[in-house]
Parts: structure tokens; C-alpha cells; sequence
């Protein structure tokens, strides 16, 4: 009898939201454990967790993706993500916030670990309403250098459809 191993331990959540509204999403993350801490730093600057959301179209073609501050241990406006651009009907959207109002947020405002937060503002809900597919990856490095990809761990945590519903009042 054939024995089947698991790996991927990503979990299907399929998402709707409205066009042209601000997109809020909290998560809790657990381990057997109990909550993770997610709010650690390497050499008091880089969080050990990172993150990037991307949601693509039927064709495979990326419509937004959402970051946290840091990603692959780089700041936005450089080559690894871009900074803060709005998408249209030919560019993809990329939103990471700034350092104190983040795309995918780890910190524990609550006094709590273990919550992620993805935050994308109404000025970035403005694709063609429609069904995509979307996916939730962490980056988790606990030591090295900065930008260490030998030591990173890549994850995928959710993944699924991403519907974004027709909005009738425009901004």
C-alpha cells in the first residue's frame, strides 16, 4: 500500500472583496505550540518574517501584488519589490505601505503575537472586477546576512480564488 507524504502545507481560502474598497484581512497564525511569534528581528533591523501576496488573472499575468515593509530583506522602491504603484488595465499594482502602515503587517498592535494583517487601500482595489487567483507567501530567515537566500525559507500559507465583486458607488 502506497504512503503519501505532505509537504505543501498551504491551506485553500478563497476571497471576495469589492472593487474600489479598502481590503482588510486578519490572520492567526498557530503552531502546535500555541501562536507564533512573528515579530523577531536579525541584527535588530530585518523581521524574520516577510511576506508577499500576489494576485494574478486567468492568464497568469499579475494584476497586484502586496507586500510587507521589508521583502527578501529590502525596503520598496528598489529592484526586489516596487514601490507603491496603482494598478490599471496594462501595469501590475504593487503596494507595500511604509514603515508604519504595512501591506502585510506582522507587528502585534494587540500586545499579541502571532497576527498577520494584510492591508491594501481602496486606491488599490481598482482592477476589472472579476475572478483571479492569489496566493500568500512568507519568507522566514532567522540568521545570515541580510538578503541571505541560502538561509531563507519560502512558504506558501493560503492560497485560492481572490473575486473581486462589481462596486455601483465610485470614489
Amino acid at each position: 500500500m502506497a504512503e503519501t507524504l505532505k509537504a505543501d502545507i498551504a491551506k485553500e481560502v478563497n476571497i471576495s472583496a469589492r472593487r474600489n474598497d479598502s481590503f482588510k484581512l486578519n490572520l492567526e497564525v498557530k503552531n502546535s505550540s500555541g501562536l507564533i511569534d512573528l515579530n523577531d528581528l536579525r541584527d535588530s533591523v530585518y523581521p524574520n518574517y516577510q511576506a508577499k501576496m500576489s494576485i494574478i488573472n486567468s492568464s497568469g499575468e499579475r494584476v497586484l501584488s502586496v507586500y510587507s515593509y521589508y521583502w527578501r530583506d529590502v525596503i520598496p522602491n528598489t529592484t526586489n519589490h516596487a514601490n507603491n504603484l496603482t494598478p490599471n488595465s496594462s501595469t501590475e499594482g504593487h503596494y507595500s505601505g511604509d514603515a508604519s502602515d504595512m501591506g502585510i503587517d506582522f507587528s502585534n498592535a494587540n500586545g499579541t503575537n502571532g497576527f498577520v494583517t494584510i492591508n491594501v487601500p481602496h486606491a488599490y482595489m481598482i482592477f476589472q472586477s472579476g475572478n483571479y487567483k492569489y496566493d500568500l507567501q512568507i519568507r522566514k530567515q532567522e540568521s545570515g546576512t541580510a538578503g541571505d537566500e541560502d538561509v531563507a525559507e519560502y512558504t506558501t500559507w493560503l492560497y485560492g480564488t481572490f473575486t473581486l465583486n462589481a462596486d455601483i458607488t465610485q470614489v
